[in-house]
This record gives C-alpha cells, sequence and structure tokens, in this order.
C-alpha cells in the first residue's frame, strides 16, 4: 500500500527497512564478529532512522514514509519530525487485529531480506510489546485505514489533500 499511496499523491516513498536493508548488504563487512545478528539488526535499524530522518528534512516533509513507530517512540518522532522542519503532516494508521498481523508477518518472513531473519518477532512477549504499543502516535493528522479489506486508495488521497 505506500508504493501505491505514494505513487497515487506524486511523492517520493521513503522505508526504513529499505534503507536498512541497502545498509546491510553494503556494511556486512564492518560488523564486529562478537556482534550478534540482533544487536546488528539494531544497529543498522539506528542508523537506518538516521538516513530516513535526514531524507524527510531533504525534501520538506513532502513524502510517504513507511516505518513501523509504536507509541513509546511517540517523543522522538516528535522531536525529529520537528528536527526535520516538518510542522504539520498526516499519519495513516493501519487497523488490523494482532492476529492478523501476526499472520501477515510469519506469511512474508522467509521472503524478507536476510537482515530481518534473526529479529524476533514471532515470540509471543514480541506480539504482546506490538499489541501494547500498536496505537497512533497522534501527533498530526491521523486517517484510519481498515487493512482487514482492500483500502481505497483514492479515497485516502482525497482524505489527505
Amino acid at each position: 500500500m505506500p508504493l501505491v499511496l505514494a505513487n497515487a499523491l506524486s511523492l517520493p516513498l521513503f522505508s526504513k527497512d529499505a534503507i536498512k536493508e541497502a545498509l546491510a548488504d553494503s556494511l556486512t563487512s564492518i560488523r564486529a564478529k562478537e556482534q550478534t545478528s540482533i544487536e546488528w539488526s539494531r544497529q543498522l535499524g539506528l542508523a537506518a532512522a538516521e538516513r530516513l530522518w535526514q531524507l524527510i528534512a531533504a525534501v520538506q516533509g513532502e513524502a510517504v514514509v513507511e516505518c513501523p513507530w509504536l507509541a513509546h517512540l511517540r517523543p522522538i518522532v516528535a522531536r525529529e519530525l520537528s528536527n526535520a522542519g516538518v510542522l504539520t503532516h498526516d499519519e495513516i494508521w493501519c487497523e488490523v487485529p494482532i492476529e492478523v498481523a501476526r499472520k501477515r508477518f510469519e506469511d512474508r518472513a522467509p521472503t524478507r531480506h536476510w537482515i530481518h531473519s534473526e529479529s524476533s518477532g514471532s515470540a509471543d512477549a514480541d506480539w504482546e510489546f506490538w499489541r501494547r504499543g500498536a496505537k497512533p502516535l497522534d501527533i498530526g493528522t491521523v486517517h484510519l485505514v481498515d487493512t482487514t479489506k482492500p483500502v481505497d486508495i483514492q479515497n485516502l488521497v482525497r482524505h489527505l489533500r
């Protein structure tokens, strides 16, 4: 959906995972030998987030950004949006029951980039964390989208404009 939305709005799409995957592919040779896969993935995730904020600032916030920011990151996202010069923004919140999200995640896990393979993501404790933190950030205009059925992109675009 993010790419379809970005195309419909004629805006660039920035994906934290895409940036993380590119970093993983190009920086594997500098990974510390004692670093676990999860530690390496988290380090690359932090670097990807920094690049994401730089890209957002470069286009003055005129982009579609794909990143699953959970509620505990609200202060960080608010600060970084401000630092990037983004004064107003829209948040698309994809509503889906946690069980459906988990099934979708597990179904696509085998085809995801290798950097995600060691991320837990399937442990019950991880999904409980997601369930508790899966709320809109609510620091801009929030658009709730039910993703258990096909999304009407044109209607969403009308609301965004």
